[in-house]
């Protein structure tokens, strides 16, 4: 445990990569400063004259008075500085070996003392007697781990979640190079983007059917800290009207039998299908429209083996749908490949990925929308982008071929209700101003973001042909 408490944070000066920290070259010395030209007085004269003179003018030539010293840390309240530990933080409050110790062990089954990161909030509360009567950590924006003395004088640590107040946020746009520049350009954070694609993710392939002046418009809740936002929640109500996307509108439906909610469309039907619109995970693009470019994905036509969608390099890889990881290695010429099997006898392949997602293993269960790896050009790839072939029961078929079956939608029950309620979001989202947001607040608290850019390479003949995969022993 003590191991651990000497894990700190570092220096991020010292391990900055690219040699950011230079010695002075030898012709960067300062050349000594020649003496000043002496008068008769043996002062200094004319353009020499010291620039320390007084006020007064009389030239005596007094040094400026040193500023004062800062003041020191505070050593009860604070945030973390670089090189510091849990038990660093500790000691400089007064806290002796072992009762750092019995603050680490209290700590423990809340969080872990080596993950603190510089600028994290800390609070020591002492005793007149220096003991130690309570410790506060902030985790993050909503969590706050404590350690709090008893009346038996033992530590006990706890999570505490901070309480945040959810609204709900009015937001329309229009797009003009990408959605993430319609959303982000107008203030909104980065997070909003992928609460957007995430709710439409079975009906609109932002990769691939954004176009300038399509046009948005949803109903979001927002969790907020003291005014700050913390998250977005769910989205209530969201629609989308474009040239390539067509008019689509997704709402938050909650059954009457108390039953999970879910997304349904203008008729009811639910939103989700066995398969999602694309496999990639829209993320930042930063350029705009060029008639000239390649469009972003290649069908290859001959053989079917698949889709190349062209994409920067790091763009997040999702599942497109539930499956089970059999395959999770280098391949050959298909590099870095992640294949998942779908019931149904359904296989997804997934090639030239740049890295694999952490933490996962073959054998694991995914659900759809579920991070898998990242784009990049491994194997035989002439740029990054994503090979994306799908396999029914054994022979590679076209993936937009594959018919998706809905989730559950509106019961027959709930119908009547529900179209007093869709009725009722329609009109809302219509009566958003152009570029206007607002905030209802809903009563009650509850506790609580790849660069660069796709070239018009990407297109290799391994990917026209079928991949052999031995499924045992990969991982």
């Amino acid at each position: 445990m003590l191991a651990l408490l000497a894990l700190g944070c570092g220096d991020p000066a010292a391990s900055s990569s690219g040699g950011d920290a230079v010695a002075a070259s030898p012709e960067a010395k300062a050349e000594p400063t020649p003496p000043a030209a002496a008068g008769d007085d043996g002062s200094s004269s004319g353009a020499g004259t010291s620039a320390t003179t007084d006020a007064s003018g009389d030239g005596s030539g007094d040094e400026p008075e040193p500023p004062p010293p800062e003041p020191e840390p505070d050593p009860l309240h604070g945030e973390v500085r670089p090189g510091d530990s849990l038990s660093k933080i500790l000691h400089r409050a007064g806290l002796g070996g072992p009762e750092i110790h019995q603050v680490a062990e209290a700590l423990a089954p809340v969080m872990d003392p080596a993950t603190i990161r510089i600028g994290q909030r800390y609070d020591v509360e002492l005793d007149e007697g220096g003991e130690l009567l309570s410790f506060a950590f902030r985790i993050s924006v909503t969590e706050l781990a404590r350690v709090r003395r008893q009346d038996d004088g033992s530590l006990i640590g706890e999570l505490d979640e901070l309480p945040t107040t959810r609204r709900e946020e009015e937001i329309v746009g229009e797009v003009s190079s990408s959605l993430w520049a319609a959303l982000t350009d107008r203030g909104h954070s980065p997070a909003l983007v992928d609460v957007i694609v995430d709710v439409f993710a079975y009906d609109i392939d932002f990769f691939t059917s954004t176009r300038e002046g399509d046009r948005f418009a949803l109903v979001v809740e927002r969790h907020e800290l003291d005014g700050e936002l913390v998250r977005y929640g769910r989205v209530l109500a969201a629609e989308y009207r474009g040239e390539a996307a067509g008019e689509v509108r997704v709402l938050w439906w909650e059954p009457s039998d108390g039953g999970e909610g879910r997304y349904v469309d203008d008729d009811g039907q639910g939103v989700s299908r066995t398969v999602v619109k694309s496999p990639l995970k829209y993320a930042r693009i930063s350029s705009g429209f060029d008639p000239k470019r390649m469009h972003p994905v290649l069908h290859r036509v001959k053989s079917h083996q698949g889709v190349d969608y062209a994409a920067p390099e790091g763009t997040p890889v999702w599942a497109a749908a539930d499956g089970t990881i059999v395959f999770r290695a280098e391949k050959g010429g298909a590099g870095n490949m992640v294949i998942l099997r779908h019931p149904g006898g359904l296989k997804t392949l997934y090639m030239h990925l740049s890295r694999f997602a952490e933490g996962q293993k073959v054998g694991d269960a995914v659900a759809a929308k579920t991070v898998i790896g990242y784009v990049g050009m491994t194997g035989l790839a002439t740029g990054p982008h994503l090979h994306f072939g799908m396999q029914k029961n054994g022979r590679y078929v076209d993936p937009t071929s594959i018919e998706s079956v809905r989730g559950p939608g509106v019961a027959k029950a709930d119908r009547k209700r529900f179209a007093k309620v869709h009725d009722r979001w329609v009109e809302r989202l219509a009566g958003l101003g152009e570029g206007e947001t607002g905030e209802v607040e809903v009563p009650g608290d509850d506790a609580v973001a790849p660069s660069g850019e796709a070239g018009d390479e990407g297109i290799d003949a391994a990917d026209d042909e079928p991949v052999a995969v031995d499924e045992r022993g990969a991982g």
